[in-house]
């Protein structure tokens, strides 16, 4: 889209919050003003992954050491002793190496502290001797390995360094290949089977976890309407299905949804209901009386730091109007019954083709996902103040772009 831009919210949303009202309670929020906006770059983006990353995996392998040790001393077989000394001496050149990182990169000394439950177990685990001993170690480690998986695997592609990348693609790799040593004297040692994959992948020492990773976890229904329907959608007011032929083109595809305020809408209090937002709310987004409008929604589940991403042009009569005055239409948003005023008719217009003498175009407006659940969106345009000059809200090409797809990121970010 050659007239597109990105606006990007960081929204302090909890996705298991059922009361809207509950939401406004926590974030202190003052409902008469719209949500403060700032851009998060590509590279604050991945900064903050990396800390975060780095952190946490200097302590998970402090506690894989100390685990080790104790196979060291207590293990029955001389293989399995070896393992085990190997994870000492590796992961703990690869915590120098990331708090090095950490001090060279953001300036942060990093020393974790052991956990109550962390200790509990290492206390029940040194109680323990020959096979039993082995048994606990091995199945203790292995699933050690497999939550230290789940997040080296993503890591790959979300790092912000290179040379974090190559540690998390070393780590895949050799935990992956201590995991099946391990679950494979399980099982010729001790008839211990357990499940060979992780995240529904192969375990594999040789895999190459960059071109092997996707995030399927949520994915949008219909986003881009090209099922010629509302399928994965509901709606209240004015919903239409639209094309070019409605004189403004799609940012994709054939189709596109338009929410209006001309016929057929509802007020603002079937509005607020329907998306579930405390009564007056659209009154004080908009700073004045709500005479009618229209909206629609849909649910997801993402996972956080997914980028959830679409296209809307705002249409109106409303720019010339001397009747108007102060009353101005908007489009909005909601997610997880949080609004946010998204335009309105002082936004930068340009001539329209369609039936509305004006728009501003399809634009982006991206949002990054704090938490992992369940959300939903919410998406519509009131009339403010008078019955007279309409307006719509167009919205296309609805989707969640995966934290670990990086082409989808990098196309993202390249329109900030």
């Amino acid at each position: 889209m050659s007239n597109s831009d990105t606006i990007r919210q960081s929204l302090s949303l909890n996705p298991t919050w059922s009361s809207s009202q509950s939401i406004f309670e926590e974030l202190n929020f003052n409902i008469k003003s719209s949500l403060p906006s700032f851009t998060l770059t590509a590279n604050e983006r991945s900064a903050r992954f990396d800390v975060r990353f780095l952190q946490e995996t200097i302590g998970h392998h402090m506690m894989a050491v100390d685990m080790a040790k104790l196979s060291v001393d207590k293990a029955v077989n001389q293989d399995l002793r070896d393992l085990s000394q190997n994870i000492i001496t590796t992961q703990s050149q690869e915590i120098e190496t990331m708090q090095s990182w950490l001090k060279d990169w953001y300036g942060l000394s990093y020393e974790p502290e052991m956990k109550p439950g962390d200790q509990r177990m290492l206390d029940q685990m040194a109680k323990l001797n020959g096979a039993d001993f082995e048994i606990d170690f091995m199945q203790e480690m292995t699933d050690h390995h497999k939550s230290m998986l789940s997040d080296a695997v993503p890591c790959v592609s979300r790092a912000g360094h290179t040379e974090l990348s190559d540690l998390c693609q070393n780590i895949a790799k050799t935990q992956s290949s201590e995991i099946n040593q391990m679950q494979t004297w399980l099982s010729e040692r001790y008839g211990i089977t357990d499940d060979n994959s992780i995240m529904g992948m192969s375990i594999s020492g040789t895999t190459d976890y960059r071109n092997n990773y996707s995030n399927n976890y949520g994915q949008i229904v219909n986003g881009g309407f090209e099922n010629g329907d509302f399928t994965g959608w509901s709606a209240t007011g004015k919903a239409m299905l639209e094309t070019s032929n409605f004189g403004s083109e799609p940012s994709e595809g054939k189709y596109y949804a338009a929410l209006s305020t001309q016929f057929d809408t509802v007020p603002s209090y079937d509005i607020e209901s329907f998306l579930n937002l405390p009564y007056g709310s659209l009154k004080s987004l908009g700073n004045g009386n709500i005479d009618e409008g229209s909206a629609m929604k849909t649910s997801f589940t993402a996972k956080a730091g997914d980028v959830l991403s679409f296209d809307w042009n705002f249409m109106t009569n409303e720019k010339d109007s001397t009747l108007a005055g102060d009353n101005k239409d908007f489009g909005f948003i909601t997610l997880n019954s949080l609004p946010y005023n998204a335009t309105d008719t002082s936004s930068s217009l340009q001539t329209s083709l369609t039936p509305f003498s004006d728009e501003t175009g399809f634009k982006t407006l991206s949002i990054e996902i704090p938490f992992t659940g369940t959300y939903t969106l919410g998406l519509g345009v009131v009339n403010l103040g008078d019955p007279i000059y309409d307006s719509a809200f167009a919205i296309d090409n609805v989707k969640l772009l995966s934290v670990y797809d990086q082409n989808s990121i990098s196309k993202m970010t390249s329109n900030t």
